[in-house]
């Protein structure tokens, strides 16, 4: 199934795989595999939208991949926005080079595992990770020649032992909040639907009372899962494009804040679209490899 997008659009790995990180590498065809509203789809580019297959019939996903990928989100709003927003031209020059990304609308259980699990990680190690969890304990789904396994859903892993977890996933160091997480959400303690509809700050700050849940952490959540595009987490490659772009420095914990202050004040509900343009840029310029 083809679905038309606002323009632009460019569906690239960089830039989806850097969001979601089950995403696979194309294959000859240029088709790139994953998960959207719990069915294992093929996606790519196609003219000026996205062409999509499934393993269950495309017409009951087109809302949901619709809603995962924005095609129908008037992005040349944003663009001028941030633009309007930044009178050094730094923002014009990126949404030049990087204007055709979005930011996804991600499930948000499986968001929130696979980035409790990225500290220190490079993407190919998240993707390491979750994809374990998922073989372990997920749905396998076929689609093609291609087989893959469902992210399994909260109550699945809140009944696995946290320290076999940690046993499946070398370098999974997380597995205790996993367990905790998962278990809030089946007792009913976490509601990640009602996060949405919180102000971005008191989502925020329900993430981050657990735990090994940090800024960077809960805003990554509330960007790619919570439809919150006014967060700004700041990884490595951010605080490089501050840095090149706006001479901001990034610092450690409790300083941090003030950055993130000036992110928000200076691109207003645009923000998380301004980071992942600075977030691109520096991914262009490194091995990709770099821990986030």
């Amino acid at each position: 199934m083809y679905l038309r997008a606002h323009q632009p659009f460019c569906l690239e790995p960089r830039w989806l795989q850097a969001q979601a990180f089950r995403w696979s590498d194309p294959d000859r065809d240029g088709w790139s595999y994953g998960f959207v509203g719990g069915a294992l789809i093929r996606a790519r580019q196609h003219d000026v939208g996205v062409e999509f297959e499934s393993d269950v019939p495309e017409e009951s996903l087109t809302l949901s991949v619709e809603r995962y990928f924005r095609v129908n989100q008037d992005i040349a709003q944003v663009h001028e926005a941030l633009r309007q927003a930044d009178d050094t031209g730094k923002m014009d020059d990126l949404i030049q080079k990087y204007g055709g990304m979005r930011v996804l609308r991600q499930d948000s259980w499986e968001c929130l595992v696979a980035y409790i699990c990225s500290q220190n990680k490079s993407v190919s190690g998240i993707k390491k990770i979750a994809d374990d969890i998922a073989e372990k304990y997920g749905t396998r789904l076929t689609i093609g020649d291609m087989q893959l396994y469902a992210f399994p859903p909260a109550q699945r892993l809140a009944a696995v032992n946290p320290k076999d977890l940690q046993k499946l996933a070398p370098g999974l160091s997380r597995g205790e909040r996993i367990h905790e997480v998962a278990k809030d959400i089946i007792d009913g303690r976490l509601e990640l639907a009602a996060l949405a509809r919180m102000p971005h700050r008191h989502a925020r700050a329900v993430l981050m009372s657990y735990e090994d849940i940090g800024a960077k952490i809960a805003d990554c959540v509330c960007l790619f899962s919570l439809d919150r595009p006014e967060a700004f987490p700041i990884d490595r490659r951010i605080a490089d494009g501050l840095k090149k772009h706006y001479n901001k420095s990034y610092i450690a914990g409790r300083p941090n804040a003030g950055l993130m202050q000036w992110a928000h004040e200076k691109f207003g509900p645009n923000a998380g679209y301004a980071g992942q343009l600075l977030f691109l840029d520096s991914l262009d310029k490194s091995n990709g490899n770099r821990p986030a």
